[in-house]
């Protein structure tokens, strides 16, 4: 993700090509600025009239006003949906986190007057710190692969990111890892279990009912998850987006040639339809990177910073 002053105006944001969506708007918007310049000068050295239509056809013009209403109208909503969508991922992202970070402070401070042996308090601490460090990489690269939509492997994908001590955990529940499908559930279960092992060695100095908010946030972290998850796996209905598209399409092809119509200058006409054409293929562009904040491009959330930021949390949580 691009980070950047947002209070604050910066020239060289106009100028910076990465993350932009820009260049490819220019591209779509150009040959048609070209077109229609072409055709103006055909249009007024030969006299050939375009389309059988003239500069004073009022039908056809309240025609393509309706039809560039209509496509602004689709256009903005597809991108008020991507907008909404980009922050409920992230809003639900790092409430996850937070959820399960809250529950490993809550657990390992409730070991705090633990009148337990002190090495199975210390194995608990760093099992648990352990799994909720794998935990969140797995989902991290879960939703990163749900947003890609190709078939690799998360559990090799998550072992990408940086993990607490991932060598502590035996190999038999590492390959347990890589041979089931729903990874996020296993690593949660053994969480709830380690827990529930834990508590009954005595492990925890608090009563029952205040362990009991530590599984509601692990669970409440889950919640999010999933959450986080729809928005990566449900893509915007797929005949809207398809009709969109074949009328942005539509107005690409159709925009030079009634701009020669009713614009006398050939430069205007160029401008004219350029502008036209970038604006709306601009915005398209915007909604479609912002429809799922997960996954590997520029403008999507950084999985790996966000792994950093849970490893040195959850590290805080060891120190005596």
């Amino acid at each position: 993700m691009i980070q950047y002053e947002g209070a604050k105006f910066h020239p060289r944001l106009l100028l910076q090509i990465r993350g932009s969506v820009v260049p490819f708007s220019c591209m779509v918007a150009l040959p048609g600025a070209v077109l229609a310049v072409v055709l103006k000068l055909i249009a007024e050295h030969i006299g050939w009239p375009l389309l059988g239509l003239d500069d004073k056809d009022t039908v056809a013009g309240v025609a393509w006003t309706s039809v560039i209403s209509l496509l602004g109208f689709l256009v903005v909503f597809r991108t008020s949906q991507a907008y909404s969508r980009f922050w409920e991922g992230t809003a639900s992202l790092y409430r996850m986190q937070g959820e399960w970070f809250n529950a490993a402070s809550s657990l390992v401070a409730f070991c705090k007057l633990s009148k337990a042996d002190k090495s199975d308090t210390f194995v608990f601490k760093h099992t648990l710190v352990r799994l909720i460090s794998l935990l969140n990489a797995v989902v991290l690269m879960d939703l990163s692969h749900s947003a890609a939509g190709a078939h690799v492997r998360t559990s090799a994908r998550a072992f990408e990111l940086e993990l607490i001590d991932a060598e502590g955990i035996d190999r038999q529940s590492l390959l347990m890892i890589n041979e089931v499908t729903e990874k996020a559930e296993l690593i949660f279960h053994w969480i709830m279990q380690l827990v529930v092992e834990s508590d009954n060695r005595k492990i925890f100095s608090v009563a029952p009912p205040i362990l009991s908010r530590a599984f509601q946030e692990l669970a409440s972290g889950m919640l999010r998850y999933h959450d986080a998850r729809k928005i990566a796996s449900v893509p915007l209905p797929f005949p809207y987006v398809q009709c969109l598209e074949l009328l942005l399409l539509f107005h690409l092809i159709a925009t030079p040639f009634l701009t020669c119509m009713w614009v006398k200058s050939a430069f205007w006409a160029a401008v004219v339809s350029f502008m036209q054409v970038f604006f709306l293929w601009s915005l398209n562009s915007i909604a479609t990177e912002l429809e799922n904040p997960f996954g590997e491009d520029v403008n999507d959330l950084p999985a790996r910073d966000l792994q950093l930021e849970m490893n040195r949390r959850l590290l805080m949580l060891l120190r005596p």
